[in-house]
């Protein structure tokens, strides 16, 4: 009869992993998986610069133009008649002491407009009072398209002003 070696525990798992790894790789499975490539068939070198990389990248893709503006906010108004003949309160919704403090500096300036303020709480809609000189002269609606129509020629100056800077 032959004897069997001793083999310690640990050796017999570490070839039976060896083994199976050696089986793996003389399979014929893995080769029709990857074949082998010939030198003639190697890729392009890869570029040598990264100014070269970053070319090849730019001429691949196509950068889409963003709008040159974006899509205008509309604002939801809501124009009401308040104590006085010649007092209106606009509700404006979704807006913030900064849209609200600007926009009254703006109608100041317009002529008819004898007083206009706001108010900004976390509770309500902004408000912005507007007491006209005479309301049968002066319409309000007329008197917040002025206002706006002024606070946007300001925004596009600041554009340009701002385009200049960059």
């Amino acid at each position: 009869m032959a004897k069997k070696k001793a083999t310690k525990p640990e050796d017999t798992e570490e070839d039976e992993i060896d083994e199976i790894v050696d089986d793996l790789l003389e399979d014929e499975e893995i080769e029709t998986v990857y074949p082998k490539i010939d030198e003639k068939e190697k890729l392009e070198p890869s570029p040598t610069s990264p100014e070269e990389a970053i070319e090849e990248e730019e001429e691949e893709f196509e950068i889409e133009e963003e709008p040159r503006f974006p899509d205008y906010k509309y604002l939801n108004v809501g124009i009401n008649k308040a104590l006085g003949e010649n007092d209106y309160e606009i509700t404006v919704e979704g807006q913030s002491h900064g849209f609200c403090n600007i926009l009254v500096k703006h109608l100041l300036e317009i002529e008819g407009v004898s007083i206009a303020a706001y108010k900004v709480n976390n509770v309500e809609l902004p408000k912005i009072f507007i007491r006209l000189e005479n309301s049968n002269e002066y319409k309000i609606k007329d008197i917040l398209h002025k206002g706006i129509e002024s606070l946007r020629a300001k925004v596009i100056e600041v554009q340009k002003v701002f385009k200049k800077l960059t």
